[in-house]
């Protein structure tokens, strides 16, 4: 999953269990890397794909779904998939395995960290005309999030989709404080005064807070900073992502725009968004992936993209998953081809990972008339084109530093700890920190 916010998943285990303490997990994950397990699991050509993922939870059982459709549509090829412990510990294992050279022929790497993950020596470069022979090519993404996957143009990721923050709202309540569209969709809201004047109306109707933000966590805090901020076209650092470039003024209104939000009550830290909206609240903000908690919960409820706010470029915090090729001293062969088939088999039978509340990545799946029937998630399907991806270095993106680090400064000046001004000289603090800071997996700066 992609809850940044939430505790990691608990271990789980599909065929071999890896990761325990010591000179057990050390071995276990050896048996990984070099790919022993029962003789049955090989095939007999050499087209067996050991793949690893970090997949639970819906993730995991839709993911599960497709690599079984697969199997039963490719007889000859025997896939392995392996489901290792979500966040740290799953990258800690991947780049061990990819820099023995004998990893899984599969992976997954969320976006955002794929600069950082040493493109060339821990992740090998993916062959795009095998894909293209595969029916899977660049024109099929958007160029953005192809182009984000991309090193020394070589391809190292293949999208599988984005996931965002994005904007909930429950449609009953949204009804009685005259904020729906005649199709009964949310009326656009942009700009700060229309935003906050919304706040208001919800307010009138339900007498509480009208927004589900948590400012006590400090990774729900970036993705509201980076959302607001990159509104403004603000960048954070340097393009070779050597240094800050922070645009104190533009960083300083969004600190104290989310201010704001909890000092007028708009917003109450440390609510349970699911029982805020279940016991009747009005908006909230949070990944998409909340979208299968709401619909548990039987709400009435829709999803937007983030709504433009501060600024006037659209735009919401996002990563994505991708499939990778983890490094292998002697990659090639039928098992290389087959990981190739396999990538693109998975991007283009998306439609059912997206159910999943993930926005797929390939556009023919997003255009796809069954896609449009997916309610809500047809409704954010705009977010994959104003998605801002945290800047390319390697302590960014999902579950990283930056996210916990510089979220840190932003939620206490939000929970008026800090006043904005020193916010900003907060965050400029925990970014050089970060760049002093070596890579612990030798990747590159930037992409």
């Amino acid at each position: 999953m992609s809850q940044d916010a939430l505790p990691p998943p608990r271990f789980t285990r599909r065929r071999l269990l890896a990761g325990a303490a010591g000179a057990g997990g050390m071995a276990a994950l050896g048996a990984l890397a070099t790919g022993c397990g029962s003789p049955v699991s090989l095939a007999a050509d050499g087209r067996r794909v050991r793949f690893w993922n970090l997949f639970s939870g819906g993730d995991g059982a839709n993911m599960r779904a497709l690599l079984d459709r697969f199997r039963a549509e490719h007889p000859g090829i025997t896939v392995d998939d392996v489901t290792l412990e979500w966040g740290p510990p799953y990258y800690t294992k991947l780049a061990m395995a990819g820099a023995g050279g004998r990893a899984p022929e599969l992976g997954v790497v969320h976006v955002g960290r794929l600069p950082g993950f040493a493109p060339g020596r821990l992740l090998d470069p993916i062959d795009t005309g095998l894909l293209a022979g595969h029916g899977v090519r660049r024109e099929d993404f958007n160029p953005a999030l192809w182009d984000t996957a991309t090193v020394d143009g070589q391809l190292y990721g293949l999208p599988l989709d984005i996931f965002a923050f994005v904007h909930f709202y429950h449609r009953p309540v949204c009804a009685e404080a005259g904020l729906l569209a005649p199709d009964g969709t949310l009326a656009p809201l942009h700009g700060e005064a229309a935003f906050l004047d919304a706040l208001d109306a919800l307010r009138e109707v339900t007498g509480a807070s009208p927004l589900g933000w948590n400012a006590l966590q400090p990774v729900e805090c970036w993705w509201a900073f980076w959302s607001l901020y990159t509104q403004q076209d603000g960048a954070l650092l340097t393009p070779d992502g050597l240094a800050t470039a922070l645009d104190d003024a533009k960083a300083e209104s969004v600190l104290a725009f989310l201010a704001r939000l909890v000092a007028e009550d708009y917003a109450t830290p440390g609510q349970d968004l699911v029982g805020y909206l279940v016991n009747g609240g009005g908006f909230v903000w949070f990944g998409n992936w909340l979208v299968i908690d709401f619909q548990t919960a039987e709400l009435d409820f829709g999803v937007t993209p983030f709504p433009t706010i501060l600024g006037d470029t659209p735009a919401g915090q996002a990563d994505g998953h991708a499939l990778v090729l983890p490094h292998q001293d002697d990659r090639g062969g039928p098992a290389h081809e087959s990981a190739h088939l396999l990538m693109a088999w998975l991007v283009r039978n998306s439609l059912d990972w997206a159910a999943a509340s993930h926005v797929p990545a390939y556009l023919p799946v997003l255009e796809d008339p069954a896609y449009l029937a997916l309610q809500p998630q047809a409704e954010y399907r705009a977010a994959m084109d104003q998605a801002a991806f945290d800047p390319p270095v390697w302590f960014a993106g999902t579950q990283s530093a930056l996210q916990r680090d510089v979220g840190s400064a932003i939620s206490a000046t939000a929970l008026g700890h800090t006043t904005p001004a020193q916010g900003v000289g907060a965050i400029r603090a925990a970014l050089g920190k970060l760049l002093a800071t070596r890579d612990p997996f030798g990747g590159r700066s930037t992409a």
